[in-house]
């Protein structure tokens, strides 16, 4: 139960962590999934504490997936959106930290 309630908070934060990420990974060059922002149960992301967000840059069996992933400036280019996304995240979170409940 005490878990629960945790998570109510933290999950707008985990929202709003992947929805950072989807943003500055689509200007860095993406590509993206049609629906890049989805749910699921993994363990992973049911800490009841901090924000948690899975990503997947690619996969292995997609031609165009594995072209890129063998790219070192496409890697580069994603490695700077997802750094750029949490830094846009944790400026935004830090702004909205006095919203939250204590």
């Amino acid at each position: 139960m005490l878990l629960d309630l945790a998570r109510q908070e933290t999950e707008p934060r985990s929202v709003a962590l992947a929805e950072q990420l989807i943003a500055a990974m689509t200007a860095a060059g993406g590509p993206m999934n049609r629906r890049p922002l989805r749910k699921a149960g993994f363990s992973v992301l049911k800490s009841a504490d901090i924000p948690s967000v899975l990503i997947e840059i690619g996969f292995l069996s997609s031609d165009r997936d594995l072209a890129n992933l063998s790219d070192p400036v496409w890697r580069q280019g994603m490695a700077r959106g997802v750094a750029q996304g949490i830094l846009a995240w944790r400026d935004a979170d830090a702004a909205r930290t006095g919203l939250v409940r204590q």
